[in-house]
């Protein structure tokens, strides 16, 4: 491909939304390639409201104070570590960035594993895609990602983001590879505690088979389009309304949840995923027969 034509397919390419949170090298053993990592989930749908002062509706204001001299600007800031009551030692950013090791600055694969390996409880829910950094990156980033797709396996490293060191995964998705952030192995708590709390109960073979029945009716392909949140949309209504100075419209309320016997319950359910099943073979018949 030509200069030219190579710089009019990046032209044409979909542009992506976001600015790198991490910019560093991916090494595996010896070898080290330049990447960025971009935040693979947008807030920019996200609910924000402001806090009022109730009784003139103006904005409340927070500002950096210093018991003894008042208000400080942001660049009269910086960090410091409590070591006695009322006794901080200043830590400068340089400071931070001498004592981590080399290896730290680079987003390290360790080993790989299969997936079922990895907990889902492990993930801290923070996803970010990595794209080769320029174009010499390219090539070694591809051949990576490919292997990484042919060998169905996922790699855990760690690397430091923010000024905090953490445990990482790195997966292909499709022909990207994908950075997902875990929690501190320390930090996890050990379920063996909470499953003490347990009481054993008897079960009977029909109550765990009508709950598999159950499940197994539940089963099939995922549309994400029943798991929006749409609480912007919710919000965004209520403040049109008031605006307006209409009533807003309240949520229709739900039919409440009676608490019956748990055989009971689970009959009945089964029983109600059935009569769905046929209602919903009998709309397709009739759509079908509308059609022909």
């Amino acid at each position: 491909m030509s200069r030219s034509s190579h710089v009019a397919a990046e032209e044409a390419a979909p542009a992506f939304r976001g600015r790198a949170s991490w910019s560093g090298l991916l090494r595996f053993s010896l070898v080290a390639v330049p990447v960025k990592a971009y935040p693979a989930v947008s807030t920019t749908e996200e609910v924000h409201l402001n806090q009022l002062h109730r009784d003139c509706g103006q904005r409340i204001r927070y500002e950096k104070h210093c018991p003894t001299h008042g208000k400080v600007e942001a660049d009269a800031i910086v960090r410091g570590y409590q070591y006695a009551p009322d006794q901080y030692v200043m830590i400068e950013p340089e400071e931070l960035e001498n004592i981590r090791p080399v290896k730290d600055k680079a987003l390290t694969l360790q080993q790989f594993v299969e997936p079922d390996q990895l907990d889902p409880m492990r993930f801290a829910g923070r996803t970010l895609y990595l794209l080769p950094d320029g174009r010499a990156a390219h090539r070694p980033y591809q051949v990576l990602a490919e292997a990484f797709q042919q060998r169905g396996r996922w790699a855990v490293g760690r690397v430091t983001m923010s000024g905090h060191r953490y445990p990482v995964v790195v997966r292909p998705t499709e022909n990207l590879l994908s950075l997902h952030v875990l929690h501190d192995p320390a930090k996890l708590r050990a379920s063996s505690g909470y499953r003490s709390q347990l009481r054993s109960e008897p079960v009977s073979d029909e109550e765990v088979q009508l709950a598999r029945t159950l499940i197994d009716a539940a089963t099939g392909p995922i549309d994400w389009s029943g798991y929006r949140d749409d609480t912007a949309q919710q919000l965004e209504r209520l403040v049109d309304a008031k605006v307006a100075g209409r009533e807003p419209v309240a949520a229709a309320d739900e039919e409440p949840v009676q608490v019956i016997q748990l055989l009971t319950a689970l009959r009945e359910s089964v029983a109600a995923q059935k009569g769905s099943k046929v209602r919903s073979r009998q709309t397709k018949r009739s759509a079908r027969r509308r059609s022909a």
